[in-house]
């Protein structure tokens, strides 16, 4: 993901019906009309075509390429089938609609994952089609699943990237998230690659 920049180009809009939590609605005006919602099972599909698109494309040059190529929307399918299954329990799972009910884009948080101690919230993962970013959807859909995690009794988190994503993180930190210092490899296609975490002790200031 990528630093995103303020468009006139969009009209965007929580719906307060399918997103209850997050009852404001906002707006940038132009030929699209966007809504921030919750996940149904019946987004199985679309959110396996835009995890698997936005990673194409996010991640060329940091992640092997043999791995993106070998991305499966029936297999990112299949694996978003189980977790819409467990949403819930404080985990939620917000997509970004365009006006022909076309999803473009989609937010996943709930409890920190670790059992850090200083964060009890994490967005567990933030992805728009690449052309639907910097035009400011992402930092809507950021603080909308924020949002949802302060509804939710989390007042802190964190959040995990590439430590080459340069973009994300630049993006992240202008939304006032800080490099905690913590780190971590993870090995895909026999590379290692560092991820790195930002975090916000408190989270109240950025939905108020």
């Amino acid at each position: 993901m990528t630093q995103e920049k303020r468009s006139e180009s969009t009209k965007i809009a929580i719906d307060p019906t399918e997103c209850p939590h997050n009852p404001d609605s906002f707006s940038i005006w132009g030929y699209m009309n966007i809504r921030i919602r919750h996940a149904k099972p019946a987004d199985a599909a679309a959110l396996a075509r835009v995890h698997v698109d936005s990673w194409r494309t996010t991640y060329a040059g940091i992640v092997p390429q043999e791995y993106l190529s070998g991305l499966s929307c029936s297999s990112s399918q299949a694996t978003w089938n189980e977790t819409l299954e467990t949403i819930g329990n404080k985990t939620s799972l917000l997509v970004a609609e365009a006006h022909e009910d076309k999803v473009i884009g989609f937010a996943h948080c709930g409890p920190e994952r670790a059992g850090d101690g200083a964060y009890q919230g994490e967005i567990y993962s933030l992805y728009l089609l690449e052309e639907f970013q910097r035009k400011g959807l992402g930092r809507r859909l950021f603080l909308a699943v924020t949002k949802r995690l302060l509804d939710d009794g989390m007042s802190s988190m964190l959040l995990w990237v590439f430590e080459a994503n340069l973009g994300a993180r630049q993006f992240y930190e202008s939304l006032g998230g800080e490099n905690t210092s913590r780190s971590a490899v993870i090995k895909i296609a026999g590379s290692d690659l560092v991820e790195i975490a930002y975090g916000w002790t408190d989270i109240a200031p950025l939905v108020r």
